[in-house]
């Protein structure tokens, strides 16, 4: 690999990098937003939320299997 190669590679990564921490930040205003005015939440936007840390919970539970080397009661000895 050649180092513009490499030059290109970082550059796109960090460009994919700054994208995704700009799509964050508005996830993030959207709930603080969200949750300065829960008086006018309605039961669709409760689902979405609900279903969004049932989605993070699954993916702690997942990533902690795999962690334990696929076993589901607990680490190899």
């Amino acid at each position: 690999m050649t180092y513009l190669d490499v030059s290109s590679y970082t550059s796109e990564l960090k460009s994919n990098i700054s994208g995704h921490c700009e799509t964050f930040r508005k996830e993030v205003d959207y709930a603080k937003n969200l949750w300065k005015n829960r008086t006018d939440l309605n039961v669709e936007d409760a689902g979405i939320a609900a279903l969004f840390g049932l989605e993070c919970f699954a993916w702690y539970c997942a990533g902690e299997i795999i962690g334990r080397g696929f076993t589901f009661t607990g680490y190899y000895p």
